[in-house]
């Protein structure tokens, strides 16, 4: 059966630290293909932000998805791989983008609002410039402080919730009001979130078949045991991604014929790691690793890659940037501009995550921290046994408690998921998949010593609540 090997982006190049690692990614000498021009004023904008799609695509290596739009757009533009949500939850991972700071800083660290004073998309970028609009979830709170133009919103049961139609739809009612400033889309699919399609989530719309994927076909990451039930809800998560796939590439077609490409900033990315067990709600690499594409022709050279350790707060102040409008200091993120541009491939030293709570009690909160191959996970309440909706939902989970029962190494990952061990350490470019906790090794004390204090520099800064017990 097959086996995802992570791609490279497990070895990442961090400047400025200790950990200046040889990079194990393919990057495009900027001297032959990075050329940009300047842009007359600042583009228009287009966010595809996806559920729970991690690293899934073509693009990241996955060879048994199917997104060739995704691909596409990837290959005319610059993927990023070493892009991070700030946390594996929906909504503070969205107030996070929608507001350039992390948990501590917005005042979501759950599903709660964000906190009154921050400044929110659209206070910002309506004000640079832009007209600003959102099609599809919101996944943020308060309403009323979301301030968009256009506001064509779906909830979990609203018969366009992922329909390819009501979509194209939307942006084509955007695109058609008569408004001379550039714009800034945000478009929340709600695929590829739990609950799965059972019958293969057909389009009609898409370019060959679509039949359901076989489960013996597809490709397991390392971190999930390979069980029947398993593979089986992995086939439809697949068939989730195809029908996301056909939604971007029609609404990538109207806005090609529409806009010129010039003048647009495409950018694809989720908000965090896949649904199931050991990935969303946890601060390992499948739960906060992220696919990131920008596709911007003139500025953005194609078919490049970059190593920077980026952050979606990064996006906001990117965009108030290229708006030529001052970020403010208050926020954590950094503009991406000069990647974009090809002009550097440094960014972030260290990238930090952040998990509180998933609507289960008890809250049982971590931290972490990498640098270059080196990933720190400090779990707060040991004494507590960890919960999520993934467990509550998942049949992967059930069949892997069953595996567990006659699997000894299973068993002992189950019971590290349920009871996190204080501290855990990684070495990712020897265990990509964090099946061996180095926390405690004598072989690797200096690295968790200098993760620590990194850690806790960190949440001094942040004033993080934790620091509060």
């Amino acid at each position: 059966m097959p086996r995802i090997p992570w791609p490279a982006w497990s070895r990442v190049q961090c400047v400025g630290t200790s950990y200046l690692l040889p990079l194990g990614l393919a990057l495009v000498c900027t001297a032959c293909v990075r050329g940009p021009v300047d842009p007359v004023g600042p583009p228009s904008v287009v966010l595809f932000v996806a559920d729970d799609q991690g690293l899934f695509m073509g693009a990241y290596g996955q060879s048994s998805v199917t997104t060739p739009h995704l691909d596409r757009l990837a290959s005319e533009g610059l993927r990023f791989d070493g892009a991070y949500a700030v946390t594996a939850v929906c909504t503070p991972s969205r107030a996070a983008l929608y507001t350039g700071r992390f948990p501590a800083g917005n005042g979501c660290d759950g599903f709660g609002p964000i906190r009154e004073g921050v400044s929110i998309w659209g206070d910002l970028l309506g004000p640079a410039g832009y007209r600003t609009g959102l099609i599809g979830k919101l996944g943020g709170k308060p309403l009323e402080r979301f301030k968009f133009d256009f506001f064509a919103r779906n909830l979990p049961a609203h018969p366009g919730a992922r329909s390819v139609d009501w979509y194209v739809e939307q942006l084509e009612a955007f695109l058609s009001v008569d408004d001379p400033r550039p714009f800034c889309l945000v478009v929340n699919l709600r695929d590829a979130h739990y609950p799965f399609p059972t019958d293969g989530a057909p389009t009609g719309r898409s370019e060959g078949p679509e039949p359901p994927h076989d489960p013996a076909r597809v490709t397991l990451p390392g971190f999930l045991p390979d069980l029947p039930a398993v593979r089986q809800e992995f086939a439809r998560f697949h068939d989730s991604l195809r029908r996301l796939d056909v939604t971007v590439g029609l609404m990538l077609e109207v806005l090609d014929e529409r806009v010129p490409a010039e003048e647009l900033l495409v950018v694809h990315t989720t908000d965090h790691g896949i649904p199931f067990p050991f990935a969303k709600t946890t601060l390992y690499e499948a739960g906060i690793r992220v696919s990131l594409v920008a596709r911007w022709p003139g500025t953005i050279a194609a078919g490049g890659a970059t190593p920077a350790l980026t952050s979606l707060a990064d996006l906001l102040p990117t965009l108030l940037e290229l708006a030529g409008a001052p970020v403010p200091e208050a926020m954590d993120g950094r503009s991406l501009a000069r990647v974009l541009r090809g002009e550097t491939d440094e960014h972030h030293a260290a990238v930090f995550g952040s998990h509180t709570h998933h609507r289960q009690e008890p809250m049982v909160p971590s931290r972490s921290i990498r640098v270059g191959d080196w990933k720190y996970i400090r779990n707060y309440r040991p004494d507590a046994v960890f919960k999520n909706a993934v467990m509550m939902t998942s049949a992967s989970w059930g069949a892997i408690k069953a595996e567990a029962q006659t699997d000894s190494d299973l068993a002992q990952r189950v019971a590290n998921l349920e009871r996190r061990p204080p501290e855990e350490l990684f070495n990712l470019a020897d265990d990509p998949w964090e099946l061996t906790n180095l926390a405690g090794k004598p072989e690797a004390s200096s690295e968790l010593e200098d993760l620590r204090r990194q850690l806790d520099a960190f949440l001094e800064r942040q004033a993080d609540p934790l620091l509060d017990g």
